[in-house]
């Protein structure tokens, strides 16, 4: 393995059973892997369900099966393929659980992963938990023509800083605290695919965004990891990560609640774990009818260097 560098990242991550949940186990699971010996972040959020054990048991389990198979992993060639690797061994780890226990059968869970390296952001999702890439598009007017374009701007029909201010009460924004002033062009994509019933009627043109948010079957999924399905199939991509870039996943507990508009803002305007905890916050506030989560990853532009390996083949690059 060469010698690489690891973009530093600041992270926050919050969770919460929400308000109608309240005293029942929060069957949502997430975690924040750090870079480490040349092993890039890792992000997972995972909403559980099944019952209110089982779906914090599956969570927690998908959630620990991946982590223990990309720690020891060793030499991937390809993430995408180390990351399907990691939902599949989920995948059955669940099937193994429920053997000979019924109670368990109906468990299953969402997961969305996340890893970053090399300057790129590489996604895997089962269900409907997501990812989104929000770009600061004034950090971004020095970036090269390539990466100002990959992310086309969603249109915002109110001032983001306004709103922003009042949802804040009051408090400095980080740009306002770095007397930034000109209103900045927020972009936000989601990277993830939505596995579930709306989703497919909103891309077959059936049904409106705002209609599936309405809709009795929003929160039927077309695909999750359980042992009622005998196979999966993952959602996979990758996109450029630049410096200023902000990755959010979340459970359908916050998109689901909060506007992706307020969601990027806050992203945008906050220090990762601040934006995290507001953005939990907004959704209790406007009643958290589901179980939350929320991870925030920014790269603040400055690279540290990782000392390569002496005792793996150069030949390989392996997981860096």
């Amino acid at each position: 393995m060469t010698s690489a560098s690891i973009p530093d990242i600041e992270t926050g991550a919050a969770t919460d059973a929400g308000r109608k949940r309240r005293g029942e186990p929060n069957q949502d699971a997430i975690l924040v892997l750090p870079a480490e010996n040349g092993r890039p972040p890792l992000f997972i959020v995972a909403d559980g369900m099944g019952g209110h054990a089982g779906g914090a048991l599956a969570s927690k389990l998908v959630v620990e099966t991946i982590v223990e198979h990309y720690c020891q992993a060793g030499n991937y060639r390809d993430l995408t393929v180390l990351l399907g690797d990691c939902l599949q061994r989920a995948h059955r780890a669940l099937a193994d659980r429920a053997a000979g226990q019924p109670e368990y059968s109906s468990m299953g869970s969402t997961a969305v992963l996340a890893v970053l390296q090399g300057g790129q952001v590489f996604i895997a999702n089962v269900g409907d938990s997501r990812a989104y890439l929000i770009r600061d598009r004034q950090a971004d007017s020095d970036a090269p023509t390539l990466v100002r374009q990959s992310i086309k701007p969603r249109p915002i029909f109110f001032s983001v800083r306004a709103r922003l201010r009042r949802i804040l009460g009051g408090q400095q924004s980080r740009r306002e605290k770095n007397k930034t002033v000109p209103e900045v062009d927020l972009a936000m994509q989601q990277l993830s695919y939505d596995h579930s019933v709306v989703a497919d009627q909103i891309r077959a043109g059936k049904l409106t965004p705002l209609q599936a948010l309405r809709s009795p079957k929003r929160n039927r999924l077309t695909q999750s990891l359980t042992p009622r399905r005998k196979e999966i199939n993952p959602f996979f991509r990758q996109a450029l990560f630049s410096t200023g870039d902000t990755l959010l996943l979340c459970s359908d507990g916050l998109w689901g609640v909060v506007s992706e508009a307020i969601m990027q803002a806050v992203a945008l305007e906050l220090p990762p774990q601040e934006a995290t905890e507001k953005l939990v916050a907004l959704t209790l506030a406007s009643g958290a009818p589901d179980n939350v989560s929320v991870i925030v990853a920014r790269w603040r532009g400055i690279e540290r260097p990782v000392k390569a390996d002496p005792e793996l083949d150069d030949t390989n690059p392996g997981l860096m």
